[in-house]
């Protein structure tokens, strides 16, 4: 039996240009929406998010390119005959009017009535839905300007509901709602998707995007960069070269969407390289700390799956590792020697030390320059399983200095390298 042809799309762009005097906003710009589809634009500021919402509304005119709506051109439709398949909502929307909520959102039943025919009970009962949806039951009588910014958002977003469209083209919805209130609407959306009604947002929040949105189109200076499911467009290597700024991107255990961190540069121009000798998660947190400080990090030797070593493949940090149960051995140590005798830095964190892991105090032993991280209350305890091993960390302690975290911080925030040059008589081994 031959397969049933896709669903045409909802709405459908093609190669939208816009040029104002001598600005090209936007280039090229294609994508399209299908019925049930949760959307999400994304992009920096000035990348031409809220107008293309604009132009797949049809309050502007593209000056290349068209948008199909329902498979006729847009160009061709009233200003009512697209208000009964598309709703809007703006960022911010100032009325000079007091008008009462209710009759706001009744504005919302404009589409549906007559050109002269007055609202009839139908339509009341659909607005007062629609405010009881949002959690504004109560709420009809009072005036639209005396209402804070996020109730205001609230109101209009039971308009938008009101007019019972096809499509919704949501402008930064959330942007004046507090966490709660942010987490009410975009659900409420997500709920319309599932009944079959598409949405496309302008979202800034890019965990709120992962969160919600079935696809994201990412756009740069005018242009689609991206467009796919999001795990497939928040990439470091999409992000970093879009927002120009390093990023992280991680799973959020809670959610079970994708979570986008900035690593801001504390460090001018390129700050300087520091290995990390951990194990056990004893190098997480000065991981972060000197990443967000903008310094090179390295570590290693790691044991596959250990809490540092799956931190520093997420940052893609070069690192040396060995198998899960694998004991480290002289050959590890020798592939390790390059990143450790180039570092500007070596930190030897606070790990356990046992067979497996013995071999990581000898490379530590070439380092240029060598910090000891004193144990903290919070860190894995450094004990030893063989003499061998509290032995020659006796020795490099009797050779480099022991800081504690804090202390250690504070130095590379101030911009200063600590630890002093490798001892006169000593040498790697």
């Amino acid at each position: 039996m031959a397969d049933s042809p896709a669903a045409p799309p909802l709405l459908r762009a093609e190669a939208l240009g816009l040029r104002i005097d001598d600005r090209q906003i936007l280039r090229g710009v294609s994508l399209q929406v299908q019925a049930g589809e949760f959307l999400g634009l994304i992009g920096p500021n000035g990348a031409g998010k809220t107008t293309l919402l604009r132009l797949l509304l049809g309050v502007l005119k593209p000056t290349a390119g068209e948008v199909r709506l329902k498979g006729r051109a847009l160009s061709g439709l009233g200003a009512r005959e697209r208000a009964r398949v598309i709703a809007y909502l703006s960022q911010e929307e100032v009325s000079p009017f007091a008008f009462p909520v209710l009759d706001l959102v009744l504005m919302g039943r404009y589409p549906h009535r007559g050109r002269l025919e007055r609202e009839r009970e139908s339509d009341l009962d659909k607005a007062r839905r629609a405010l009881s949806y949002v959690g504004l039951s109560g709420f009809e009588e009072r005036y639209f300007h005396e209402l804070s910014g996020g109730e205001r958002q609230l109101v209009l977003f039971a308009r938008v509901l009101a007019q019972e469209a096809e499509l919704l083209l949501l402008d930064e919805p959330t942007s004046n709602l507090d966490i709660r209130h942010q987490d009410l609407f975009f659900s409420m959306a997500l709920e319309l998707t599932r009944e079959g009604q598409a949405v496309v947002a302008c979202v800034h929040d890019l965990d709120v995007a992962s969160r919600y949105c079935s696809r994201l189109v990412l756009l740069d200076r005018g242009q689609v960069a991206a467009d796919g499911a999001p795990a497939s467009v928040l990439r470091p290597e999409i992000l970093d070269a879009v927002f120009e700024i390093p990023t992280m991107v991680t799973p959020n255990a809670a959610t079970g969407s994708l979570s986008v961190s900035v690593v801001p540069r504390c460090w001018p121009g390129e700050g300087p390289r520091v290995h990390l000798i951990g194990g056990a998660g004893g190098a997480v947190n000065l991981t972060r700390e000197l990443t967000r400080l903008g310094c090179r990090v390295s570590g290693g030797i790691a044991h596959e799956f250990d809490a540092d070593h799956t931190l520093w493949r997420n940052l893609r940090l070069p690192c040396r590792v060995v198998g899960a149960f694998q004991r480290i051995g002289p050959e590890d140590v020798r592939g390790a020697a390059a990143l450790v005798e180039e570092a500007d830095l070596t930190v030897l964190a606070s790990f356990p030390v046992g067979p497996g892991n013995l071999e990581n105090l000898r490379l530590a032993a070439r380092a240029r320059r060598l910090v000891i991280l004193a144990s903290g209350p919070e860190d894995p305890p450094r004990t030893f399983f063989s003499e061998e091993g509290r032995e020659l960390f006796t020795g490099l302690s009797a050779r480099w200095p022991v800081k504690d975290y804090a202390s250690l911080a504070r130095e590379l925030q101030e911009g200063r390298i600590p630890g002093a040059d490798r001892p006169a008589g000593s040498s790697a081994r």
